[in-house]
This record gives C-alpha cells, structure tokens and sequence, in this order.
C-alpha cells in the first residue's frame, strides 16, 4: 500500500497545496467547555433557594454551599483543575500590586456604589433578595470565612476561568474584559439594578487588574477587602 507521503508527491506547487488541502484537519470552531457552566450551576441554584430563606444561618448554609460545590465540580475535572487552581506568578512589584489593591477598593466604594446607590434611588424595587444580618459567632465566621469564600469562589470562576474559556472565543482584549464582567454582574441578579451596575464596574477594573498583576492572588484579597467593608459600612 503507497505510503500517505507517496500519495502527497504531485510535481509543483498547486500539487502541494492540494494535498496540504486533503491532510489538513478542518478547525474546530473555539466553545465553551462544558465544565464551565456546569462548575456556575450549584452557584446560581444556591442563589434560587436561599430566596426563600429568612434565617441568616440557613440563608449562608446555601450560599456556602453552592459555592464549596462549584469549586468541588472544577477540581473533579483535570482540564478545570489544572486551570482553576493554578499557581501564577505575581508579574508586578509589591507597590504596584497595593497601588492596585487600593485603587479598586476606593473605586468599588466611592463610584461604583455611589452609581448603584443613584440607579436604586432612580428605579426603586429592583432587588428581589437581601443579604441576611448575621450576630455574634456568625458574624465573625461570615465575616472572615464566609466573605473570604464568596472573594475566592468568585474570582476563581468569573476571573480565572471566564477569561481563559472566553479568549479562546473573543481574544484577550475588550471584548473578553467587557463579557465576563457582564457575566459577573449577571451572577447579582437578585440584588438589584444598583448592585448589577456596582458589580459590572467591578469587573471591569478587576480583570484589568488580573491582566496586568498576571495572577489572582491579590485580587481575591480586594474582593474581599471590598465585601468587609461593604459588609462593615453598609451604602
């Protein structure tokens, strides 16, 4: 039997590029992996059933939860684990990286919420859920573990992985910026139209960052920084 070699040996050129045209595998469309939606799912669903939920310890079971098993579907699958979970190297200096810290914060809090605060005085009764009011020991647990979970949970999925699933679809440009911070804001639904805006202009600033800082870390400590005082100073 001739060899496939054998069979790509037309004299010229128009024979090469015909057998280049024959042995070429035709390119697979960039999507979405599956594992990606699959890891929002019990995120999104802890959101539908603690709507119903008045008593804040059952109100946070369900928020912790979806969260733990977003994070539990990421690690059970290798092409997510290897993503989700990597290590990256900070590629800006310390200064830089508090120089972000701060700037993201002190944006969050002094545009992004005075422009959420503007929507909800503008459009009142947008917002279907409320953040429950926790006291002594569930507050101190909520406040460092439970707000520690939702930075990490969350910038994990919305940052890490959005933007490595998206740049194979839209590049790495504004496109994906502006996408997965819609993204983002969408996960906010239930809070309103003022939290949704809060939440968007968030994610703007925060993927910018996570492009030029080149690892996670110091984002999830201004996610969480952001939700403590949020938390703390409430708008």
């Amino acid at each position: 039997m001739a060899s496939l070699v054998g069979r790509c040996q037309p004299a010229g050129e128009a024979g090469s590029a015909g057998c280049a045209a024959r042995t070429a595998s035709p390119a697979r469309p960039a999507s979405v992996p599956l594992w990606f939606p699959v890891a929002l799912a019990p995120m999104v669903v802890s959101e539908i059933v603690r709507l119903a939920q008045t008593d804040p310890l059952a109100w946070i079971a369900c928020d912790y939860g979806g969260r733990i098993a977003a994070l539990a579907v990421l690690a059970a699958v290798p092409a997510a684990r290897r993503l989700a979970f990597a290590r990256e190297k900070i590629r800006i200096a310390w200064w830089e990286a508090a120089l972000w810290i701060t700037l993201t914060v002190a944006f969050d809090r002094m545009i992004g919420r005075a422009a959420g605060g503007y929507l909800d005085a503008l459009v009142p009764g947008t917002s279907i859920g409320h953040y429950p009011s926790p006291h002594g020991a569930l507050f101190v647990i909520d406040i460092s573990f439970g707000l520690a979970l939702v930075a990490y949970s969350e910038e994990v999925i919305f940052r890490r992985c959005a933007r490595r699933v998206l740049t194979a679809i839209v590049g790495d440009g504004w496109a994906m910026v502006i996408i997965t911070a819609a993204l983002f804001a969408s996960y906010h639904w239930w809070t309103g139209a003022g939290n949704i805006v809060a939440a968007m202009s968030f994610g703007v600033l925060a993927m910018l960052f996570y492009r030029r800082a080149g690892a996670l870390s110091p984002l999830i400590l201004s996610h969480y920084l952001c939700d403590v005082i949020l938390a703390a100073w409430p708008v």
